[in-house]
């Protein structure tokens, strides 16, 4: 009885971390971050056939068979920089002056943004013929944060006569994720595993709706709570391969009433993950992960800008990782993410408060065992600056703002502990 006092004592201390300092991201793919734990993150989320530790709860929940009874607990510290927007544009008949605010250049006063994640997995004991695991972690998904000195937009074309408006400028929004799932081996070698996904989102933004008045939420925090399912696949031919696949449903959010105007939904999209991990030798695994991420199943985010949306597409990410293992108490990893980002060209200067156009993510980092059961990680991520500018080529939004660019780039410094029990 002691003992499951004190995992639960554990699992209350963990979420009361990580939901206390889950910020919002700014790297990743899109506003998705990239990793959910210092191995994940390390090896560039690559380890969908490679679970280790409670990321798995998201990334493929059939591989807490594999990582086996555990705690993980990590804090994330996320530094934007280069975050800058550069506004540009023309009038356009019979409006006298251009929408955007002409030859401004600012950057974001954002330069710190904490974050964390951390779960608990348990294998059930006596069931090694018919493996059963139970997990429950509380992960930060996805978010952006940025503020700039000044508008975008030329506030003096909202009608109201007020030049001197200061909205349209920041936005923050976060998603943190409650996850409790169970896996079971079907086989000696197949595992299957799903989760439960519920969602907790804030936002807040003082940004221009479609008649460019500022939204009624006037950057006052709004909450809401949504939920979906994520179902895995493992299969491990031996001790040299193993195959892995998962299915993350649409994520259904809650109304945002405060942003009924501009955001009153916004869902996380559906993400198809397949994954090989692959051990050469007995101290090396190279991993490599594609990564399917449909954002024109949200609506908000499909939608062109003049119908209220942001005219995103549809993501592809790969994704390559590498661990070395030396002499069981030091294990060095590696890993490199290429995602196009889903903001068009034609769309930039609709996107330029949501700047998430970073293609290429380098990560590395270790692990190192303080006992037989306690490991001390960090992991690095540098996700390279990305830069694009609106060609003029969309709707009246791009026309308006042609010219418009904007740059982001961000590195992340990640520490945490895990314990397996």
């Amino acid at each position: 009885m002691r003992g499951s006092t004190r995992v639960a004592a554990i699992l209350i201390l963990m979420f009361v971390y990580c939901v206390s300092s889950a910020g919002s991201a700014h790297a990743g793919s899109a506003t998705r971050m990239l990793g959910f734990s210092t191995r994940d993150s390390a090896m560039a989320g690559a380890t969908t056939a490679s679970s280790e530790d409670t990321s798995c709860l998201v990334r493929n929940p059939a591989g807490m068979l594999q990582s086996g009874s555990r705690v993980d607990i990590e804090y994330i510290n996320i530094l934007p920089h280069h975050v800058s927007m550069r506004t540009e544009g023309q009038a356009i008949a019979p409006n006298p002056a251009s929408l955007s605010n002409v030859g401004l250049e600012q950057r974001s006063t954002i330069d710190y943004i904490g974050a964390g994640n951390g779960g608990i997995i348990w294998r059930l004991p006596g069931s090694e013929k018919h493996p059963v695991a139970f997990g429950l972690g509380v992960f930060t998904m996805s978010g952006i944060a940025l503020n700039y000195p000044c508008p975008r937009i030329n506030t003096a074309m909202d009608g109201s006569g007020n030049a001197n408006g200061i909205y349209d400028r920041f936005i923050d929004l976060r998603s943190t994720r409650i996850a409790p799932g169970l896996a079971v081996g079907l086989t000696d070698k197949l595992f299957f595993g799903a989760t439960a996904n519920i969602g907790i989102q804030g936002l807040r933004t003082d940004m221009a709706k479609n008649n460019l008045r500022e939204t009624v939420g006037s950057g006052k925090w709004d909450f809401t709570t949504g939920g979906g399912f994520t179902l895995g696949l493992l299969y491990r031919y031996n001790e040299m391969l193993s195959l892995g696949a998962s299915y993350e449903s649409h994520g259904w959010m809650g109304y945002h009433y405060k942003y009924k105007d501009t955001l009153p939904y916004i869902d996380e999209p559906p993400v198809i993950n397949a994954g090989i991990s692959f051990k050469p030798v007995k101290d090396i695994e190279l991993t490599f992960d594609t990564r399917y991420i449909n954002w024109t199943d949200i609506k908000i985010a499909r939608l062109a800008p003049v119908s209220g949306g942001f005219g995103w597409t549809e993501q592809w990410v790969f994704a390559t990782g590498g661990e070395y293992t030396f002499k069981d108490k030091l294990k060095l990893r590696l890993g490199y993410v290429y995602n196009r980002s889903p903001i068009g060209q034609k769309v930039t200067f609709a996107n330029a408060l949501l700047p998430v156009i970073m293609e290429h993510h380098l990560t590395t980092g270790f692990s190192y065992m303080l006992t037989k059961k306690l490991s001390a990680d960090l992991t690095w991520e540098h996700h390279f600056m990305g830069a694009q500018a609106d060609n003029g080529a969309g709707d009246v939004y791009s026309l308006n703002g042609v010219g418009t660019k904007v740059t982001a780039a961000v590195d992340i410094i990640s520490i945490g502990l895990g314990y397996k029990f």
